[in-house]
């Protein structure tokens, strides 16, 4: 053993994993075994994914160029529907005739709006797409000692701007979204990447923020306290400590279960039965 500890203990965590947890221990432990549903209907997420494919692919060019975005959204759609169905991550399952015509103009409506808060926020500065992230995370295990763990994901978009200070940081995250409340539920997920920022560069980001285009407030950025810094370290410790003592128990209640993708593996309905923990709320809600 070594000062980071065993690296057999060591485990990834993502925001999305963490949330899991966090809801339903069982089901995020069956998502850890491979035991997602074959086949899924990724509707809902569906047109967020098609507008943040386009950001990335106009992010990406030498010199973004206007309009690009709204016209590369039918071929990007039709190359996302069919990636998804062939990878088996899940099929469009369209609601109606008019569905995805009507999906594809809001996403066209969306990477319009998008381009000019793009070009303000981001294209001035030092920038980073799709930024992917793995970064060592010290916590005690069982038994007191201090074991190493990986902190892993994806940011939307990363900037960075030169100061007399050194190099600042903004995390912005893009939702295709018109609820304007929606934003209680992102930011648990914010501040997971806060503190990989944190973990990445030595100091926290100067903003952490949603850029929602679709919204009444289309830029909406946060400042974290340390009381809501330390409870997201309490919970990493105990999705950690859950892992290594094997603990998995069912969400208490059965309201999300008719949208569950793992339940045909779920003890709940083999007969197993099975307790279970109240979730974390939401930070910011």
């Amino acid at each position: 053993m070594t000062g980071t500890g065993l690296a057999e203990r060591e485990i990834g965590i993502s925001w999305s994993r963490l949330r899991e947890h966090m809801e339903c221990p069982q089901h995020a432990h069956l998502k850890d075994q491979g035991k997602k549903a074959p086949v899924t209907d990724i509707r809902v997420f569906f047109p967020g994914t098609v507008v943040d494919r386009c950001m990335r692919r106009w992010l990406e060019q030498e010199v973004p160029q206007p309009g690009q975005m709204a016209a590369w959204c039918a071929e990007i759609m039709e190359t996302e529907e069919r990636a998804a169905r062939e990878t088996k991550d899940g099929i469009v399952k369209w609601r109606s005739r008019e569905d995805k015509a009507e999906v594809l103009a809001n996403c066209i409506e969306c990477l319009t709006r998008l381009e000019p808060i793009l070009s303000r926020l981001v294209l001035p500065y030092d920038y980073e797409p799709a930024a992917r992230f793995r970064v060592p995370l010290l916590i005690p295990y069982l038994d007191g000692s201090q074991q190493r763990i990986w902190l892993v994901g994806e940011m939307d978009l990363l900037t960075g701007c030169d100061t007399r200070h050194g190099r600042m940081h903004e995390v912005w995250d893009l939702k295709m979204t018109a609820d304007n409340g929606y934003w209680r539920k992102t930011t648990g997920q914010l501040l997971f990447y806060d503190l990989a920022v944190l973990l990445m560069a030595g100091r926290y980001p100067v903003r952490c923020g949603l850029i929602q285009p679709m919204c009444a407030q289309q830029e909406l950025a946060f400042t974290f306290t340390g009381e809501q810094r330390r409870e997201l370290l309490m919970h990493i410790s105990r999705y950690c400590a859950a892992v290594w003592r094997r603990d998995f128990p069912l969400r208490p209640t059965t309201d999300r279960c008719g949208f569950c993708d793992t339940k045909h593996a779920c003890p709940r309905y083999a007969g197993d039965g099975g307790g279970g923990r109240v979730p974390w709320p939401v930070l910011g809600a």
